[in-house]
């Protein structure tokens, strides 16, 4: 999964989604393998302790709101053939007040 940094903005509703590839193959992951976990730039502790991530098809999904002001990275966690193979994903994101001009 690319690294990537989004801008979003607070109360936004955001779905997150992420995907494996694999010698270029799509993965799904095995069930109930998909986890979350959404960490703010320069804490100690994570904003979003792991959680569950929802799987369709070969893409994870986690649906996280209310967004606030601040630098995060989510991590996506994923396990494949039985556990044996176990991938993690980096999504990078922003959080701004909207201003009026």
């Amino acid at each position: 999964m690319p690294n990537r940094k989004n801008l979003y903005y607070v109360s936004d509703n955001v779905t997150f989604r992420g995907s494996f590839k694999i010698d270029g193959t799509a993965q799904t992951p095995d069930a109930g393998s998909a986890k979350v976990q959404i960490w703010k730039v320069g804490e100690t502790s994570a904003t979003l302790a792991e959680t569950a991530a929802s799987i369709s098809g070969t893409q994870l999904r986690y649906k996280y709101t209310p967004l606030v002001v601040g630098t995060f990275t989510l991590f996506f966690y994923a396990e494949y053939n039985s556990g044996a193979d176990k991938r993690t994903g980096v999504i990078e994101f922003v959080v701004r007040k909207k201003e009026a001009h």
